[in-house]
């Protein structure tokens, strides 16, 4: 079999290379050999930087081959009944969060089982019960299959998150947009996040910029508390101050204003915009999320302009984001808005 062969001083070198173009045989293991290391190839190639190549007088190990979740439910659920399942499913630590048609909910403890055998690193299956809602944005979920827990720690980004399912809400499908917020915060920036729930917000940006300070507001006192042992957590107890209660009340009593407002309430954000306007300084950006079909945002875009001047604010709105999809052809979208 042609393998790439490699000392093991440029071992590392060589295996990124071979990822990178895709030419390390998926169904076999490396070997070692004294002071080599043997990458089975999966094509043939001229030249590899650092490595020979040979054909082997040796066979691979080959892989373990894990069961797809089709051969895990061969005969258990028809093609129609699979194709009903949803393609990706939520992690959050080390729980899943199933989504299970109705008509399938006589089957769920089946395919919850199917699900931690497919994904060894996952402890406990939940279904959701119901959708986020009320003041708190919380849910409930039934346990299916594995530990019983519904806390978990999550990792996002260097971050530890210690959540729970109902009691608080959480999103790890939005730790992209996160890290994309705390890219553009700078060195001297006063930064406030609105609805900071458990202080995934928070925590990202003091994590992965060069923040001056981070404020935040989270109304539930469940998220509340989770949100302080996560900064205990993590470390960063100087660079965040927690607030709990109601922004109506919270934000005007601190008197302060800031260069960065983040606003992660989608469904009536834009309620408390004027709130925020009023909270900014000159050139601040706000971050304010909206579940939006796709061509309702251009007029969204216009709307929030025409919005803030009749507020008195002049503002340009930098980009306008997708972030997500929230529902079939509905998006969570993030408009970067200036305050000029």
């Amino acid at each position: 079999m042609l393998a790439a062969k490699t000392e093991l001083k440029n071992a590392q070198k060589v295996k990124e290379y071979l990822l990178k173009k895709e030419l390390i045989h998926p169904d076999f293991l490396l070997v070692k050999e004294f002071d080599f290391l043997y990458f089975p190839l999966a094509e043939k190639i001229k030249k590899i930087p650092l490595a020979e190549i040979i054909n082997t007088k040796f066979s691979f190990p080959p892989k373990e081959k894990k069961p797809s979740f089709e051969e895990i439910l061969k005969g258990k659920l028809t093609l129609q009944e699979l194709e009903m399942l949803p393609k990706s499913q939520e992690i959050v630590g080390s729980i899943l969060i199933l989504e299970i048609p109705p008509e399938l909910r006589k089957k769920e403890k089946m395919i919850a089982d199917a699900c931690l055998k497919l994904h060894p690193q996952i402890k406990t299956i939940v279904r959701k019960d119901h959708k986020h809602e009320g003041t708190y944005r919380t849910r409930k979920v039934v346990v299916l299959a594995g530990e019983n827990t519904k806390e978990t720690i999550h990792h996002e980004s260097g971050v530890d998150i210690k959540v729970h399912l109902e009691k608080t809400y959480f999103s790890a499908r939005s730790g992209n947009e996160r890290l994309r917020i705390a890219k553009q915060v700078k060195k001297w920036e006063e930064v406030l996040v609105m609805f900071s729930g458990v202080g995934i917000y928070p925590l990202v940006i003091a994590k992965h910029s060069p923040v001056k300070h981070v404020n935040a507001i989270e109304i539930n006192p469940f998220a509340h508390q989770y949100a302080r042992e996560n900064i205990e957590l993590n470390h960063l107890a100087d660079r965040i101050t927690l607030y709990l209660g109601d922004v109506w009340k919270i934000l005007p009593r601190l008197n302060q204003s800031f260069d960065r407002i983040v606003m992660p309430l989608p469904m009536t954000g834009e309620d408390f915009l004027h709130l925020a306007l009023g909270a900014s300084k000159k050139n601040a950006v706000i971050h304010l999320y909206q579940f939006l079909k796709e061509k309702e945002i251009p007029e969204k875009k216009k709307h929030l302009v025409e919005r803030c001047k009749k507020l008195g604010f002049a503002v340009k709105i930098l980009r306008v984001v997708k972030c997500g999809q929230f529902s079939p052809g509905v998006f969570r979208v993030c408009f970067d808005i200036k305050v000029t």
